[in-house]
């Protein structure tokens, strides 16, 4: 411990440079933690696998969180689920706060592709909708972890990591109001402020899925993203699904 120790200490005035720190000349208290951490991360490069690492981390993460809560949840149970040590994944994340963010933006990310990429399809409103709902009950089936812990989550970033998921999910809203709003333009086109309830509807009717929803019940995902556009589209009384085997 006391070389270790000592090899920190030495390492101080490096630690200080990474760091960038305006005024070299005013003493540092970074704790021991601090300093190992910031000195493995120098010594090791990135290995070619580095991102596929971090991937394997943020699974195990997502199961972890799913389970126990975030706050709930250590570095330490995470270590032990990625079958390696602390400091190992220390060199892929410098917190649990951390790999939460990056998994929220990567599934955000992706759920604002897929709405953008349907609209610049040039479908008809009707096609365009129910791709649209196909693609992303697509992307919620394979992620039905991530989902329920950005839903519960959520408010554990910090104010400027939140608002930038926050920001995303907006943009989401307001591209399903724009897709509604030219489903019935003459409707919309008089009471615009309608859009945005429509909108939240529609996503409260899919955002919950994955607390019932089974892969091996008696319907798909592509047949329930048809059932819930027809649904939402037609309502219960004009509903005339055809069964599909899909």
């Amino acid at each position: 411990m006391e070389v270790h120790h000592a090899r920190v200490c030495m390492s101080a005035k490096i630690v200080t440079s990474h760091l960038k720190v305006s005024n070299a000349s005013e003493p540092h208290h970074y704790d021991l933690k601090t300093y190992s951490q910031i000195i493995f991360k120098m010594a090791r490069t990135r290995a070619k696998d580095y991102h596929q690492k971090k991937a394997f981390i943020r699974e195990k993460a997502v199961e972890l969180f799913a389970e126990q809560g975030f706050s709930n949840s250590s570095i330490t149970q995470l270590s032990g689920r990625c079958g390696a040590s602390k400091a190992w994944l220390y060199h892929y994340f410098n917190s649990k706060e951390e790999i939460l963010f990056e998994i929220f933006d990567i599934h955000t990310s992706r759920l604002v592709e897929a709405i953008k990429n349907v609209r610049e399809l040039g479908l008809a409103p009707e096609e365009q909708f129910q791709k649209f709902l196909q693609n992303f009950l697509k992307i919620y089936e394979s992620t039905q972890t991530t989902h329920l812990v950005l839903l519960h989550d959520l408010n554990r970033l910090n104010p400027e990591q939140h608002e930038i998921i926050a920001a995303r999910e907006r943009t989401i809203v307001q591209e399903i109001a724009e897709m509604i709003a030219v489903l019935r333009p003459d409707l919309l086109g008089h009471q615009p402020e309608l859009q945005k309830p429509l909108a939240m509807s529609l996503m409260g009717m899919i955002n919950w899925t994955f607390t019932w929803f089974r892969k091996e019940g008696p319907m798909s995902h592509k047949q329930f993203s048809q059932l819930a556009a027809q649904l939402f589209l037609h309502g219960i009384i004009r509903l005339n699904l055809q069964a599909s085997g899909d």
